[in-house]
């Protein structure tokens, strides 16, 4: 059943990336975008176990950077807005698989915090603490290793006996260790198994780990559903939409430094708060279950009305006809160059860009300066400016 529901999640996740998030870019610059037309080729390998030993059911899944457009020729995916949008769909992940799970057993969630500080981490109610502990031990491990490497980093002198960094460890120093710590104590891939003997390895293992091993285990299922009942006894199924905007909207604010967040953190966030304020329940909201993010440019071809009218509009303006003022023209009718071409088109007494110095025109004759070629008072032969 487990394994049911986490299929289940994983084909949610990846129908949301095919249609809101996956796109492929043509044009100059790439300034188009459109949905991959049949979907994105992947290759997905599954895992029951850690490096460690522990049971951690997870799936590899090696996306391919090539999809068909819809006229039915080939283009690359855009590769950063895929892993831009990594969190939100890891948020997509969590909710489902723990919604759907929930639903089937009759469980309920609750937040645990597993380190202070930081966001909580939804888990199964009604499982033990200590049973948690027993597939945590590669947390363990780099957690001690983290500790001494802290403890060597504010320590750390050069030659002339200066401290070397900061006293104090900050987040992002602390991010950095926490993955040399990781690196520092991974452990080889064990030897392939079948999934029944890491069954029977997983439960000898959990009994001999814990005080009340096999009466705590047998009695899981039923201490997690009384737990569940009370929960869902206590906490009701409505959503304030109206708290929940401002709750994610200042999470958001707040944690991305000045303000300056996209789309994909209030979907991300959105998600997790949907997932403590629902405790496990399943969340439908119409026609479409999960939010998406903002639909993609059109393509050149497929223009609405309005931009079809502003566009002609813009044409006509472009194409315009006036009469003269400059000299010489004897207010004969003439057409409007292009804004490109009159950005181009020096001016007297505008500045022209040269290579490294800036010249200036003469103002009554228009023409540059130089030997011979400016009587005039104000700018004297050969004069320039340096810019």
């Amino acid at each position: 059943m487990v394994e049911g529901v986490h299929e289940f999640a994983i084909a949610a996740v990846l129908a949301w990336i095919e249609d809101d998030v996956a796109v492929i870019r043509y044009g100059a610059r790439g300034i188009y975008r459109t949905r991959p037309a049949h979907g994105l080729a992947a290759a997905r390998f599954r895992h029951y176990e850690a490096r460690s030993g522990m049971p951690l059911l997870h799936d590899h899944l090696l996306l391919s950077v090539k999809s068909q457009r819809p006229d039915g020729t080939w283009g690359s995916v855009h590769t950063e807005v895929l892993y831009e949008n990594v969190v939100a769909a890891s948020a997509l992940y969590n909710e489902v698989v723990m919604a759907e799970a929930c639903e089937a057993l009759g469980l309920a969630s609750e937040p645990r915090t597993v380190t202070a500080g930081r966001r909580p981490v939804m888990e199964v109610a009604g499982v033990p603490h200590e049973l948690i502990g027993w597939t945590s031990r590669r947390s363990e491990q780099i957690a001690a290793c983290l500790t001494d490497l802290e403890r060597e980093y504010v320590t750390a002198t050069d030659d002339d006996g200066n401290l070397k960094f900061a006293p104090e460890v900050s987040e992002p120093a602390r991010a950095k260790l926490n993955r040399i710590a990781a690196r520092k104590t991974r452990p080889a891939k064990p030897q392939p198994r079948s999934l029944a003997q890491l069954r029977d390895d997983w439960r000898a293992s959990a009994r001999a780990f814990l005080a009340a091993g096999a009466h705590l285990i047998d009695s899981l299922l039923e201490r997690a559903r009384a737990a569940a009942a009370a929960i869902r006894a206590r906490v009701a199924a409505v959503v304030d939409v109206g708290l929940a905007a401002v709750d994610v909207t200042a999470t958001v604010f707040v944690m991305n430094g000045n303000g300056h967040f996209h789309r994909r953190h209030l979907l991300a966030e959105a998600r997790r708060h949907l997932a403590l304020v629902q405790r496990g329940r399943r969340r439908l909201t119409g026609p479409r279950r999960y939010p998406s993010a903002a639909p993609p440019r059109t393509r050149p071809g497929r223009v609405t009305p309005v931009v079809r009218a502003a566009r002609a509009e813009r044409g006509a303006r472009a194409g315009r006809v006036r009469r003269s003022r400059a000299p010489g023209t004897r207010g004969r009718r003439i057409r409007r160059r292009p804004r490109r071409d009159r950005r181009r088109t020096p001016r007297p007494g505008r500045r022209l860009a040269g290579r490294g110095v800036r010249r200036w025109l003469c103002r009554p004759c228009g023409r540059r300066p130089g030997p011979g070629r400016c009587r005039s008072a104000r700018q004297r032969p050969g004069r320039s400016r340096g810019g």
